[in-house]
């Protein structure tokens, strides 16, 4: 029988593994305390709580986290209660509308730079395209945690669309890889953003047996991270397999007709104000992807890469993942924040 703790009751979730909307995330909490993280996981859906009451009960009182760090979980949704009652956690509309209106601003200056007669302002569209990208990413990142407007419905198209178009990827296949990184960050064999072999190795514990192939490119990762494996082999990864697999499979759309328009939309408008033909006008198009995955992967690899990882047998609490597996990174700087999406206040992203 497999059962998790939620909420002061633990339930029998063995018929409700392969079937749970999240998918296999729900595993990697099994016998263990999973309060904190199903209240940040489904904050906003009304219709998580109706699930859960309908999956059977079991008669067991004993709570699976020890006394001392069961203080630690009390401090810590008291702090959360004063910060919501405080208005932390409300939507802004002026900061969602700010952030579209930005999209908006840097992909018009690009298209501006491609259709000057100069080639090096044409260079420089392609960098400012990447970041229109890089920006939508972060944009995404946030709609795909339902925090942006507070609007489940309208974060999920504003993912939907900004990934689309700006990444030309999939917003559930994200959310499928992302929200086992925040439910077990820095777990091995849990945590997506673990599984990069063979092309980089951010931990030795998390070193899987590879060919020779693998051991002898990961002698240069410190160079072929960012301009080798991030923009070119992950993105055509991402681009041209994993997430339209994901789109493919289950019949999404509306993600599909998003990402299709950033395939076949943007290629269009680079073809028009630049001259080139359509086959010139996509190969630039893939520049701007190889400009945006640097940018993106780039900053992700600082937040939690080299903090210490965790084995199989070890389940922290959620506070614990949060604040001794992430990192904070120069959070007065407005710059820093903004060239990192805000994320660069990663630890207080990971506890709410």
């Amino acid at each position: 029988m497999e059962k998790i703790f939620i909420e002061g009751q633990w339930y029998d979730i063995t018929s409700f593994i392969k079937r749970h909307p999240g998918g296999s995330i729900i595993q990697s909490y099994v016998n263990q305390d999973a309060t904190f993280v199903y209240r940040e996981m489904h904050r906003r859906s009304k219709r998580s709580n109706v699930v859960l009451q309908t999956l059977p009960k079991l008669e067991i009182e004993d709570s699976p986290v020890v006394e001392s760090k069961q203080n630690m979980l009390i401090d810590f949704d008291r702090w959360r209660l004063s910060l919501q009652d405080r208005g932390f956690f409300r939507p802004s509309k002026r900061h969602v509308a700010y952030r579209i209106f930005e999209l908006f601003g840097i992909f018009m200056l690009a298209t501006w730079f491609m259709s000057m007669d100069s080639t090096m302002l044409k260079i420089l569209s392609v960098f400012t395209y990447g970041i229109f990208g890089g920006r939508c990413g972060w944009v995404q990142h946030e709609a795909g945690h339902r925090s942006l407007t507070g609007n489940i419905k309208i974060d999920d198209v504003i993912q939907k669309a900004t990934i689309g178009m700006g990444l030309l990827t999939s917003g559930p296949m994200w959310n499928s890889m992302h929200n086992k990184h925040h439910a077990t960050t820095q777990k091995i064999d849990h945590d997506m953003d673990l599984d990069t072999m063979p092309f980089v190795l951010f931990h030795q514990d998390a070193l899987k047996k590879s060919r020779g192939l693998s051991k002898w490119w990961l002698r240069f990762q410190a160079w072929t991270f960012l301009p080798i494996t991030s923009g070119i082999f992950v993105m055509i990864f991402w681009i041209f397999y994993l997430h339209p697999r994901k789109i493919i499979r289950d019949r999404d759309y509306v993600q599909g007709f998003f990402t299709l328009l950033g395939h076949i939309g943007r290629t269009y408008v680079i073809h028009k104000v630049s001259g080139y033909n359509y086959m010139e006008s996509y190969l630039w198009l893939m520049g701007c992807m190889y400009v945006s995955g640097v940018y993106l992967f780039g900053h992700f690899s600082t937040s939690h890469t080299f903090m210490p990882v965790l084995q199989n047998n070890d389940n922290p609490t959620w506070v614990e993942y949060s604040l001794n597996h992430t990192v904070d990174i120069d959070t007065q700087n407005p710059l820093i924040s903004w060239l990192m999406g805000y994320l660069n206040c990663q630890c207080v992203h990971h506890l709410f």
